[in-house]
């Protein structure tokens, strides 16, 4: 560590303060599409809780897989992950009766596709910012001199 802060390497007693205190257990997103759309059972399956673990799992094997095993990171954010499962769902379902797993497979890879990239991308960037952050920037050379014999410019005669 040469930097201002050493954040490269947590505190182990600090460790489990990052955490929240009081843990929310979350349900299933059944209001995800009140005023919108009618209830049916493919918007129950797929805003279930079941599916939302299918998807965190899936977003987690994805940010694994695409840095080649270097980044691990924890389940994200499910109020963050049901917007964008409202959204694709909104915007791309077909909401057929039958062939519900079909469709649930397909809105679930579009998910995916949308949140991989962009959770590998902050990812990699907040690992920058600790690694920018913990070392101090190397300032430049001073610049120095190719010749040290003065030039001056012929005088013109026309002048």
């Amino acid at each position: 560590m040469n930097g201002r802060v050493d954040i490269e390497k947590p505190n182990i007693n600090t460790l489990f303060d990052l955490k929240d205190k009081i843990p929310i257990e979350s349900s299933d997103f059944r209001d995800a599409l009140n005023g919108n759309i009618i209830t049916s059972d493919l918007s129950v399956a797929y805003f279930s809780k079941e599916n939302i673990r299918i998807i965190q799992n899936g977003l987690r094997v994805g940010v694994y897989n695409l840095s080649k095993g270097s980044y691990i990171i924890s389940p994200q954010n499910e109020d963050n992950l049901k917007v964008i499962m409202r959204s694709i769902f909104l915007q791309n379902s077909a909401n057929l009766p039958n062939n519900i797993k079909e469709q649930i497979n397909e809105l679930n890879s579009i998910v995916l596709d949308y949140c991989i990239p962009k959770v590998y991308g902050e990812a990699k960037g907040y690992l920058t910012y600790l690694h920018d952050v913990s070392n101090l920037a190397i300032p430049m050379e001073r610049p120095e001199s190719s010749t040290y014999k003065t030039n001056t410019l012929q005088t013109n005669p026309f002048i």
